[in-house]
């Protein structure tokens, strides 16, 4: 099944900066259980458009209701856009859904990297020094209990918390050195964090119920029959686009 709707005038800017109006549109397609929508503010024949393209369902939110649509018919489509589009890509089961881990999977949470600091790099390198000439030398390297645990730290570590403890004394936040390097802190959502990785992670976290690893694969999640029927119970588009 395949329909074309209008639902509102959208906000878009001319070549001189000017504000104006476009009118949006969008494809909804149910195949083979597969619900996809995506939408064109202001379509041309040229193949460009005035306004967003594809997943512009935060801008078609935004707009005014036209036609026979009204705002809680507005607010209801983009609601079901947001959560049923490409239904057979669910990186959860029917059992991680019911406990919430869809909702989980969005919170954010912040990561804090952490590098060696010159202290310890320099001891670390005196270490490796005294090492080699003893071995040269024809002597057993021997180091302390301390010296190893010194020389074993990696250069960098990142915790889902800030550094406390004796690692304050061998650490320092990781500063950027060029645009786009990750500096002292990170945000990133559970969903994209293995348990190891912070502690309230769940990529790659077993099912409880049926033992599905999270994110492991794309799963179906079954649109409900009363949501694809108001879908395709929407007014057709009064005018037809130059695409979308």
């Amino acid at each position: 099944m395949k329909k074309v709707v209008s639902p509102c005038f959208c906000k878009v800017y001319t070549r001189n900066g000017n504000e104006a109006t476009a009118r949006a549109f969008c494809e909804i397609q149910f195949e083979n259980g597969r619900l996809s929508i995506t939408g064109v503010i202001g379509p041309m024949p040229s193949g460009n458009c005035r306004g967003g393209a594809g997943q512009c369902v935060d801008e078609i939110r935004e707009g005014r209701p036209c036609d026979e649509w009204t705002q809680e018919m507005l607010d209801k489509f983009c609601s079901i856009w947001d959560e049923w589009h490409l239904n057979d890509m669910r990186p959860y089961c029917k059992h991680q859904k019911e406990l919430g881990w869809d909702k989980l999977a969005v919170t954010p949470v912040t990561l804090y990297h952490y590098r060696l600091n010159s202290k310890t790099l320099r001891r670390q390198e005196s270490m490796k020094k005294s090492s080699w000439n003893m071995l040269c030398d024809g002597m057993t390297a021997a180091l302390s209990d301390d010296q190893i645990e010194v020389a074993k730290l990696p250069y960098s570590i990142t915790l889902p918390h800030e550094i406390s403890g004796d690692a304050a004394l061998y650490y320092e936040p990781q500063k950027s050195l060029y645009p786009g390097m990750t500096g002292a802190t990170e945000t990133k959502t559970l969903g994209w964090l293995h348990p190891d990785e912070h502690p309230d992670g769940i990529l790659g976290k077993p099912c409880p119920v049926c033992g599905y690893q999270y994110g492991h694969a794309w799963q179906t999640e079954e649109v409900p029959q009363e949501v694809i029927d108001w879908l395709f119970n929407l007014p057709e588009s009064p005018v037809v686009p130059a695409w979308v």
